[in-house]
């Protein structure tokens, strides 16, 4: 199994070691779907840490408490860094408002797109050498 899919979300494993979330379009992601994606990169993962790529396409969105729990030591239990891309003004406010704002306990940086995430992620594996 390398992909799991969600209400609000999918979650993959990439071959590059690389945990991508991907928000679908349109989606409303609130609590209970935050700590159902993390609850899947743990069995995606074999309960191990990885460094995390988060994505969403357009309309999607994430509430309050979503976004405060996803800053947390607690939702980080399976991340070495999170990686936001954002593919839209409106997404990149939002990203700019979760790193000044909710201050996540782990490295996190925002990406214009998916490629820069990944190199930047890239640092964070594991297995690098």
């Amino acid at each position: 199994m390398h992909s799991i899919e969600l209400k609000t979300t999918i979650v993959n494993l990439r071959k590059d070691g690389i945990m991508h979330v991907h928000i679908k379009g349109g989606a409303q992601m609130e609590f209970g779907d935050a700590i159902q994606v993390i609850e899947a990169i743990g069995k995606l993962g074999n309960k191990q840490k990885y460094p995390v790529l988060i994505d969403c396409e357009e309309f999607s969105s994430v509430d309050k408490e979503a976004r405060i729990f996803s800053a947390s030591k607690e939702a980080s239990i399976y991340s070495y860094a999170n990686a936001v891309a954002y593919h839209s003004l409106a997404h990149k406010l939002f990203a700019d408002f979760y790193l000044k704002n909710d201050k996540p306990e782990i490295p996190t940086k925002i990406f214009p797109d998916n490629e820069s995430a990944i190199v930047w992620l890239q640092t964070f594996r594991k297995d690098k050498k």
